[in-house]
């Protein structure tokens, strides 16, 4: 399942490498799915431990609600649903990949300001920090922030150096498995995909026309090597190697050479 949030924006930061990396960002919308989820599960999995807990009671005592005796029973089922439904998203978030079950449902990822993977430590402050995003009541402060935030920050992603981002969707996903498909088969008739030299200078020179015109290439590229050259595909082979500086006589498989340069720098620009 995935959302798409007309408000969601589209980021993009250089890593301490200097590799660019290009995020859609969660809207208010997509995220607000995915805690309603979220908030759905836990009120489940709260109400069959107090209903759980009061069977036992019944069973015990013989009645729904026993004078005396059970005060520390109480307040611990009270103390630990608390522990619950704070530690639920600290848990998921830090040792599932920046996900909870709602926001793998919508498609949504936490990850560190730089696009590195969340660490606990920003995690755990993103969360006890919720509680001044719901003030007055609503998460209303939280959603005011997201609004007006470049990156759709809520006051705990501010503090915590975090950010949410919106994964590749269901077709997006599709059609890199296409072409991932193809340059296998390419491969397998006998193509050849070099070593390209891609130290993080070049990488930085490309743009995201760039981008857009590698992947279009791929995205209906010929897999058969023996298939002549189009004119297209050698021109924007030449692009390429002039703006990376790359040897014409070293990659002279104009097939090989954009296919190899697509899967080289796709993780820049994918989620």
């Amino acid at each position: 399942m995935h959302f798409n949030s007309s408000i969601e924006k589209e980021t993009q930061f250089l890593t301490p490498e200097q590799v660019r990396l290009r995020y859609r960002t969660a809207g208010l919308g997509s995220r607000a799915i995915a805690h309603l989820i979220d908030v759905l599960l836990l009120i489940a999995a709260s109400a069959l431990i107090l209903f759980g807990a009061a069977g036992i009671v019944f069973f015990l005592s013989s009645t729904w609600f026993p004078n005396d005796g059970y005060d520390y029973l109480f307040a611990g089922i009270f103390i630990f649903l608390i522990v619950l439904n704070v530690g639920y998203f600290i848990v998921m978030e830090a040792y599932w990949g920046g996900q909870t079950i709602g926001k793998k449902a919508v498609g949504l990822r936490v990850l560190m300001q730089h696009g590195q993977s969340a660490t606990i430590l920003p995690v755990v402050i993103r969360n006890l920090f919720r509680l001044l995003d719901f003030l007055p009541m609503g998460y209303f402060a939280g959603g005011v922030a997201i609004l007006f935030s470049r990156r759709d920050n809520r006051i705990g992603d501010m503090v915590a150096g975090t950010i949410v981002v919106a994964e590749a969707s269901a077709e997006h996903r599709s059609r890199r498995s296409r072409i991932d498909k193809r340059i296998a088969a390419m491969q397998k008739r006998g193509g050849i995909l070099p070593d390209l030299e891609l130290a993080d200078a070049r990488r930085a020179l490309l743009q995201e026309q760039d981008w857009h015109l590698l992947q279009g290439w791929a995205d209906r590229m010929d897999p058969s090597p023996k298939t002549e050259v189009s004119g297209l595909e050698q021109r924007i082979w030449e692009h390429f190697t002039l703006k990376l500086g790359h040897e014409r006589t070293r990659y002279s498989d104009i097939r090989g050479y954009l296919a190899a340069l697509y899967l080289a720098v796709r993780e820049d620009w994918e989620l």
